[in-house]
Parts: structure tokens; C-alpha cells; sequence
């Protein structure tokens, strides 16, 4: 996974990942057993269009929810994104999460988040959320044998 170049109110990461088809990779986000192998250690889906999620990780008591806005297996996932130990952020952000086949079996994963405005607090809360898609999509990708960027 690695960052790629966007404006401010955007944070953008791609990785590819050869030994995951796209819709391997969708289902690692919307399948509760396959989403806490890598991701949060605890989580409940909704999966529909208007459903809702919440993931936890008890130890740090970080609760993130949201809705979901796009569910096309395979191709596109979206999602609002709110975490509840961050009340301080009122601007409930967007993630779209693009999948599309490479190599032989293999898919790329590119996560479009935000919107985020130019303070210093939200431009600090991009960099946290770029250094967590990276940080994950690489705990996703050593699920399986293989190389991610």
C-alpha cells in the first residue's frame, strides 16, 4: 500500500495485491470472520445500502461506525467513517474503496477518504488515516503468500 499524490481535502492509498482477487479483497471488508483477521478485532455489519457497521478494538476502546453508501461486489465499496472517541470531529468523512483485477488472479485496491478541510487538526487526522490504510492494507496483504505495495 502506498500513499498516493492527492489535494488536501483527499487522502488516497493504493496497494496491489497479487494473491487477492477484487472480489477477495471486497470480501475481506464486508465478511465479519474475514474483516477481523486483519482489521478490528471485533465488528458488526448491516450489508445493505443505508445498513450500518461498527468495528472495535476493545483494547484502545476505539468504536468506528458508519453506513453504507455503495456495495458493488468485487468493484466498489462505500462507507461514512466516525469515530466515536473523536466527538471533536464533526465532519463525518467518506470512503470509497475502488477493487480492480491485475496480474493473473490478483486486484488493486485504491481507498479514496475525506473530505478534510486545510486546519492543521483535519490535515493531522488525513496523515493518521493515510498511515492506517497503509499500516492494514499490509496486515491484509501477509493473510496470504504474496507481495503488496
Amino acid at each position: 500500500m502506498k500513499q498516493i499524490p492527492s489535494a488536501p481535502e483527499i487522502a488516497i492509498v493504493s496497494g496491489d495485491f497479487e494473491q487477492f482477487s477484487p472480489q477477495e479483497l471486497y470480501d475481506y471488508f464486508t465478511q465479519v470472520d474475514l474483516l477481523t483477521q486483519w482489521w478490528p478485532k471485533e465488528a458488526e455489519i448491516d450489508l445493505k445500502v443505508g445498513g450500518q457497521y461498527r468495528m472495535s478494538w476493545p483494547e484502545n476502546d476505539w468504536h468506528l461506525r458508519g453506513e453504507y453508501t455503495a456495495l458493488e461486489p468485487g468493484v466498489h465499496l462505500g462507507f461514512t467513517w466516525a469515530w466515536d472517541h473523536e466527538p471533536s470531529n464533526s465532519l463525518r468523512k467518506q470512503v470509497d474503496i475502488w477493487f480492480q483485477p491485475l496480474f493473473e488472479n490478483g486486484g488493486r485496491l485504491a481507498a479514496h477518504h475525506g473530505p478534510f478541510d486545510t486546519s492543521e487538526n483535519d490535515q493531522s487526522s488525513r496523515q493518521g488515516i493515510v498511515e492506517g490504510w497503509i499500516h492494514f492494507g499490509m496486515r491484509l496483504a501477509g493473510l496470504k503468500d504474496g507481495n503488496s505495495e
